[in-house]
């Protein structure tokens, strides 16, 4: 009976440890009642009030936000741009020759495209360089149509490939004035 009564007491002692270390693991990894409530009002936004709904902005408003002139801004490209890009160097690109490759920019590349703003949207200016087989570069001022500009051998860099502006190069995270991929 000795050993039955020490038994118990060391089982009471490991479930009375086991015990202590789940409820210190609760208390460290589960938030408090009262900071869960602060926590999660702050993940949830409040309804919308009558006079913000009566307010809404309208639609022009929200596309005339415009950058100063000189901003460089890189943008996500889409698959409507992508096939933009292919139009228009299936426009100018002779099929057979070296930058028939071009017209791969709708379904793959890795695709740098951003926006240079003018003084307007007029002269507002976009630029896509493209690394596909070779460097493709396209431009488009305002909302007029992409040019189609060349391809460029990246492996060489010389002679200098299509200006594409300092800032905007520096937006996509190269040096500025250094082309991506060159």
């Amino acid at each position: 009976m000795h050993r039955s009564f020490s038994v118990r007491v060391a089982l009471a002692g490991l479930v009375a440890a086991i015990g202590a270390v789940v409820v210190f693991t609760l208390a460290v990894y589960l938030p408090s009642p009262g900071r869960a409530l602060v926590d999660d009002a702050a993940t949830f936004s409040a309804p919308p009030s009558a006079t913000a709904a009566q307010e809404e902005p309208d639609e022009e408003e929200s596309e005339e936000q415009r950058f100063p002139a000189g901003t460089a801004i890189p943008l996500p490209i889409d698959r409507e741009t992508r096939d933009q890009l292919s139009a228009a160097a299936r426009a100018v690109v002779d099929p057979s020759g070296p930058a028939k490759g071009a017209m791969n920019v709708a379904t793959s590349g890795t695709i740098y495209y951003g926006v240079v703003y003018g003084g307007t949207p007029e002269t507002d200016m976009r630029y896509v360089v493209a690394s596909i087989d070779q460097l493709y570069f396209w431009r488009q001022k305002g909302d007029g149509p992409w040019e189609f500009q060349g391809g460029h051998d990246a492996r060489v860099c010389e002679p200098a490939p299509p200006a594409v502006p300092r800032a905007l190069t520096g937006a996509w995270g190269h040096d500025p004035g250094r082309i991506p991929g060159c």
